[in-house]
């Protein structure tokens, strides 16, 4: 076990690189809101008992479920089949319409009203959709538990494990946390102006990301009709 910790924590840190850019901005909102530490506790809360309940999932059939995703992942991006391409292409211009239609929806008045707390139960739910939404895409995860099969750690030690690993994958959020407790005042301040421009952009720039993905997947899902997709299979 001495020796799997420190394998596992350098995969969670790198794991936690494609998290930290979508949680950054909701938490520090939280840490700038009426309720802070109910709100961030929340929402830390929703991402580990997802992370953690996927690790034991993936424990329990990592094996078979990893033979046979890799070859489906694989095919998919260097082969898809023309029914895929037409279910990314409707997905993509869905993306767009309901971002198009939510953006408009924003132009009428606003009645300057201020921002709804986020309750601790919001909060989790919130932390837990991001990363059901990510999971998939989780390949260090994947790696991480080979990892802990390989070492053949079993009942309270993988879970253990598992817990270590979802610890330090969350660990740049929960230092976000230590700033708003070691410097309360000047942190208080800086979150409570987080809070305020995400309550006046928040909704501006998902509508901008959830029409870039449109777009994004849309085009790739053209190209590939015509024969050139926007992100080729590597040769």
């Amino acid at each position: 076990m001495g020796s799997l910790l420190p394998v596992l924590a350098s995969i969670a840190l790198l794991d936690s690189l494609s998290m930290v850019p979508l949680c950054a901005l909701p938490l520090s909102t939280m840490l700038g809101g009426p309720r802070p530490w109910a709100g961030a506790s929340g929402f830390i809360g929703g991402i580990v008992s997802v992370y953690f309940a996927a690790g034991v999932g993936l424990l329990a059939g990592a094996r078979v479920l990893l033979d046979r995703l890799n070859p489906v992942l694989e095919r998919l991006w260097t082969d898809p089949y023309t029914l895929e391409i037409w279910i990314q292409v409707v997905l993509g211009a869905a993306m767009i319409g309901f971002g198009w239609k939510l953006g408009e929806a924003r132009k009428g008045p606003r009645d300057e009203e201020p921002a709804a707390e986020c309750s601790p139960a919001t909060a989790f739910a919130l932390g837990a959709g991001i990363t059901v939404v990510g999971v998939p895409g989780a390949f260090p995860y994947f790696g991480a538990v080979d990892q802990i099969l390989q070492a053949d750690v079993q009942g309270v030690g993988a879970a253990g494990a598992l817990l270590f690993y979802c610890v330090i994958f969350v660990l740049p959020l929960l230092m976000l946390c230590a700033v708003r407790v070691i410097t309360p005042a000047q942190s208080e301040a800086i979150f409570g102006r987080v809070a305020s421009l995400a309550d006046r952009w928040g909704r501006k720039l998902g509508v901008g990301v959830l029409i870039l993905v449109g777009l994004v997947l849309f085009a790739d899902g053209v190209g590939w009709l015509l024969g050139h997709p926007l992100f080729p299979p590597p040769v």
